[in-house]
């Protein structure tokens, strides 16, 4: 949150174009960052780092995260789903890999399973 807040300060408040204002990052333009800029973006910082950008993605780094947020963050599906913008739960589901251990463990927190 401090690095975004810093960052906030020094971000382009005027001329911003209409449809890119609650954009958080972006072009020198001044309009929203693509989908593509921020894959190269990605790219580029993997290789400063040493890491190996053939075997990692934005596309690993977004499951990896939703996963995480899932698994141990306890967020819940539905708001996985909203922040991923999936149509479908189901594409969720997947994404994030939900295991059998994870289907029992709900199922054993059900009020009514002991019924």
């Amino acid at each position: 949150m401090k690095a975004i807040n810093n960052y906030l300060a020094v971000r382009p408040h005027d001329a911003v174009k209409f449809n890119s204002r609650d954009a958080l990052f972006l072009s020198e333009q001044r309009k929203r960052i693509s989908n593509r800029t921020v894959q190269y973006i990605v790219k580029q910082e993997l290789k400063a780092a040493g890491i190996d950008s053939s075997k990692y993605s934005v596309h690993k780094l977004r499951h990896t995260a939703a996963t995480l947020m899932y698994k141990y963050g306890e967020v819940d599906i539905r708001a996985l789903q909203e922040l991923l913008g999936h149509e479908s739960i189901a594409t969720t589901q997947i994404y994030t890999h939900v295991d059998n251990d994870q289907i029992r463990s709900a199922v054993e927190r059900n009020p009514l399973a002991n019924e």
